[in-house]
């Protein structure tokens, strides 16, 4: 008599076929992590696109009629809105590549045996714990036209006609920031690519200095595409950074002036709490979650895996 077997299976079907309460243990794992989710994350962002769909001046216990999309119209018609919109990309192209960059030389100079070495990666962290206020009140001391320390030193060394009022001149405000947010963010952009660095095989390195590999053809052929995705992670963080940037624009500057500093984040503060238009001011924060979810998935796209 043959002796009876049995069959399993598996695969798509037979995961599907399992009653819930095979499941249910990794649910009561996930469950609190959702909740915290729904409740911090998603629910917000909920909120604020139905509330970028109304009228409502934030003090009424509901909110207004619907709108649909005029606030987005609104916005369309508004030339603040595109001149914020603007600032925010220069911002972020103009401070990514710097922040980057010098974060990625300082990483690799720091790399080596210096005397020294733990001083200087401490000094150069140090601007990134400091309070943004202090660092604000600093350089707006900094680059006062009168007594400012940079009119004063360009004086002192015979260039005083380049002394300049660079926080009260629209074409030089919004500059003048960047510099501020650069020497502030790129300690934290040093400390992740130097971490990098340290955690590169030793073997590929020292394979290429046996084969007569140069210290710039170390760094563009070999360490660089070692590199690559911490670079892009950097890049990644630092482009957030600057797309929702607005204690630092707040502070120096409110925007000013003439708009030159305004960017998204100062623009939605001031439509909802000093001109108490929250539909108008959730509809800002839409378009710049919109850019941040954007820029994460091309983030995304950038690290997926392709069969070769």
């Amino acid at each position: 008599m043959a002796e009876a077997r049995t069959l399993t299976w598996s695969g798509p079907a037979a995961h599907a076929a399992r009653p819930w309460r095979y499941h249910l243990t990794g649910y009561l794992f996930v469950g609190p992590a959702l909740v915290v989710l729904g409740a911090f994350l998603l629910y917000p962002i909920g909120y604020s696109v139905w509330l970028s769909l109304h009228e409502w001046n934030g003090y009424t216990p509901r909110w207004g009629p619907f709108v649909g999309l005029a606030n987005y119209a609104a916005l369309a018609r508004d030339e603040v809105f595109w001149k914020a919109t603007v600032n925010s990309l220069v911002f972020v192209i103009v401070r990514t590549p710097l922040e980057v960059g010098l974060g990625f030389l300082l990483a690799l100079l720091l790399n080596r045996a210096l005397p020294a070495r733990s001083l200087l990666r401490t000094l150069f962290f140090v601007p990134v714990v400091m309070s943004l206020i202090v660092v604000t009140i600093i350089f707006q001391r900094i680059y006062e036209l009168n007594t400012g320390l940079l009119n004063t030193f360009l004086r002192g060394v015979g260039l005083g006609s380049l002394a300049h009022p660079w926080l009260g001149d629209p074409a030089t405000a919004l500059a003048a920031v960047i510099a501020v947010s650069v020497w502030k963010n790129v300690g934290f952009s040093l400390v992740i690519l130097l971490a990098g660095l340290q955690g590169l095989p030793q073997d590929v390195l020292e394979a290429a200095r046996v084969d007569g590999a140069n210290a710039w053809q170390l760094t563009l052929k070999v360490i660089a595409p070692l590199m690559r995705p911490i670079l892009i992670l950097t890049a990644l963080l630092s482009i957030i950074g600057g797309l929702k940037v607005f204690d630092l624009v707040f502070i120096m500057t409110r925007g000013g002036p003439t708009y030159s500093t305004e960017v998204l984040a100062t623009m939605l503060y001031r439509h909802a709490f000093e001109l108490n238009e929250m539909g108008v001011a959730s509809a800002i924060a839409v378009i710049l979650v919109t850019l941040v979810l954007g820029t994460a998935r091309a983030q995304s796209f950038l690290f997926r895996e392709r069969d070769t």
